[in-house]
């Protein structure tokens, strides 16, 4: 293996790989506090139809519909373009993160509404939504696993290796009824 020797770099090579252009650790805590970064402040919406409406009048501006129509007819993610859009709004002090998190959902429902008003049926929704199961390999695993469940352990249960006490209990068991105004007296 080479050894490398520290005194072969240059000094402005060294700071520059050290930091990589970064700030210094700790350096926001001395930041002046009459000029805090727009996350740092209180958010400007806290609650969720407000910054829901906030989202749609955003996202229907042609120049952002457009933008946002290329990326997911280009195979974005609509989760993906979702996570841009509320980061986005996040760094500009519009929501708090928790806001942020029950903000996912509805705009990823009214992404694939502006998708599909614009033409775009054929959307990916997830990262790896490709790789998924389709419904039919899905079936044969789950068919798969009820035969070995009743090739491995309903014949152990025939052959009294299931506790005769649980045996009871669920042949005496009745299922719960649906509904608790039709119960019986």
């Amino acid at each position: 293996m080479v050894e490398m020797q520290y005194k072969d770099f240059d000094q402005a090579g060294l700071e520059f790989l050290s930091n990589n252009g970064r700030p210094i650790p700790g350096s926001s805590l001395t930041n002046n506090p009459e000029t805090p970064y727009p996350w740092e402040q209180p958010p400007q919406f806290t609650e969720i139809q407000p910054a829901i409406d906030a989202l749609f009048l955003e996202l229907t501006e042609p120049e952002a519909y457009y933008s946002i129509l290329d990326l997911i007819d280009n195979g974005l993610p609509i989760g993906d373009v979702a996570q841009i859009v509320l980061q986005d709004g996040f760094q500009k002090g519009m929501w708090n993160p928790d806001l942020l998190m029950l903000l996912i959902e509805p705009l990823m429902y009214m992404l694939i509404a502006l998708a599909e008003k614009g033409g775009i049926t054929d959307y990916v929704t997830y990262s790896g939504e490709e790789e998924d199961m389709d419904e039919n390999e899905q079936l044969d695993s789950l068919e798969k696993a009820i035969d070995i469940a009743q090739d491995k352990i309903v014949p152990k249960a025939k052959a009294g290796m299931f506790p005769k006490e649980i045996e009871e209990k669920l042949e005496e068991f009745t299922p719960p009824q649906k509904n608790l105004l039709d119960r019986e007296e």
